[in-house]
């Protein structure tokens, strides 16, 4: 196999890895506010001069999703530019087996004339809509352990 080709799949290991990450920092952030429900809850049954843990995990758990919402961004940006990677290597490894065929002397096949590699699109999908439900939410929480 060729060199680009090893290049190639470890970039995409990578973006795998991110994407796993990615999807574990989704779980947590859901994990954060259901703890921050469920110590909610029991702070219902206790006065409010008692126990102040529940709005400490509560305010934590704002925190949280702040930072996985940043860490989450990062993974994704991370892929994107892991794509443009990718790309730049394909329109490398073409320009060069044109370029053999051509001081070789051959006709390059028609596979690598005709060859086309699309160009990743520059847009990124944010997680904006999934952490903002989850910080709704947890504010939802905050306002019910107040009241």
């Amino acid at each position: 196999m060729d060199e680009m080709y090893f290049k190639i799949m470890g970039i995409q290991t990578r973006m795998q890895k991110n994407t796993k990450m990615s999807k574990a920092m989704k779980a947590i952030a859901v994990l954060g506010v259901f703890c921050s429900f469920c110590f909610g809850i029991g702070a219902s049954s206790f006065p409010d001069d008692q126990h102040s843990e529940p709005k400490i995990v509560w305010v934590l758990s704002i925190i949280a999703l702040v930072v996985l919402f940043i860490e989450d961004v990062n993974y994704i940006k991370k892929n994107k530019a892991f794509e443009f990677e990718i790309y730049r290597l394909e329109v490398q490894d073409l320009k060069d087996k044109k370029e053999i065929a051509e001081i070789v002397g051959e006709i390059p096949s028609d596979y690598i004339l005709n060859k086309e590699i699309d160009k990743p699109k520059e847009d990124v999908k944010l997680p904006t809509i999934y952490y903002s439900v989850l910080l709704v939410v947890d504010v939802i929480i905050g306002i019910l352990m107040i009241l």
